[in-house]
């Protein structure tokens, strides 16, 4: 489903329509720079493939057409499936189990992580300028506002799109380069994207940490246990003393 909160409500809104209007320039055609990954793993030896491409056309709830923002992620349907089509965790052709995580892209930091009438959502800064990742219909999140994380990071369970009919289980991601209306297509990109493990169910006790921390809670760069889980991070200098301009973060 598109994933921009055509229907915006409540304190989330807000926040995120703020943050859309300090990222509203013109779009950057710089090659991307570091390290950067699939947002969903590899699930027992299943690579993740995009179920639904940029700019495919679909209705609204009211009817309308509306262009696709960016590009789902689900995994290819096999014959052992138990999952039947038309229930949450498939489709005809592709599937998406239980308790799947979310993966950051690429090193950055959350913008933005509340929820929006299409689910909980992620948006991540990262180090070029102008150029964030869009990550939505999470059912839970693993990040705060103005968290650091890296590439291959879990960053929230995906779930589905509360205004979908079906609820069919699937992660919505998109790139940007300036804010929303600057979405390009990720899809030729990600061919040179690495693929990386699916880090399996993660323990409920940091599920319930980070789903439990208020919006707005403020700057949660490194935790003893992201040091622990992701040891890259005893190294990443770059956004542990990040101290962003009220005006960079509206909230």
């Amino acid at each position: 489903m598109s994933a921009l909160p055509w229907i915006l409500v409540g304190g989330g809104a807000v926040a995120l329509g703020a943050y859309l209007w300090t990222r509203r320039d013109h779009a950057d055609d710089e090659p991307l720079v570091g390290r950067w990954v699939w947002p969903l793993g590899v699930w027992r030896g299943r690579k993740p493939e995009i179920s639904d491409g940029f700019a495919s056309n679909r209705r609204s709830t009211k009817g309308e057409v509306i262009r696709h923002g960016g590009v789902d992620l689900m995994y290819r349907r096999v014959a052992s499936d138990k999952c039947l089509p038309g229930t949450p965790n498939g489709s005809r052709g592709y599937v998406m189990p239980d308790h799947r995580a979310a993966l950051a892209a690429a090193d950055g930091v959350a913008a933005f992580a509340q929820n929006t009438p299409r689910g909980w959502t992620v948006i991540l800064d990262h180090a070029q300028p102008k150029l964030s990742t869009y990550y939505t219909h999470l059912s839970q999140l693993l990040v705060v506002p103005k968290q650091a994380v890296l590439a291959g990071q879990p960053i929230g369970i995906i779930g589905s799109d509360p205004l979908d009919v079906e609820h069919l289980m699937h992660l919505h991601f998109e790139l940007w380069r300036g804010g929303p209306k600057n979405g390009i297509d990720p899809e030729p990109l990600m061919r040179t994207w690495e693929l990386v493990p699916d880090p399996g169910d993660l323990p409920a006790a940091l599920v319930a940490r980070n789903a439990s921390v208020p919006p707005g809670a403020g700057h949660r760069a490194v935790h003893p246990d992201d040091l622990r889980r992701w040891p890259r991070l005893r190294s990443l200098s770059l956004f542990e003393d990040v101290s962003p301009s009220e005006n960079e973060w509206p909230w």
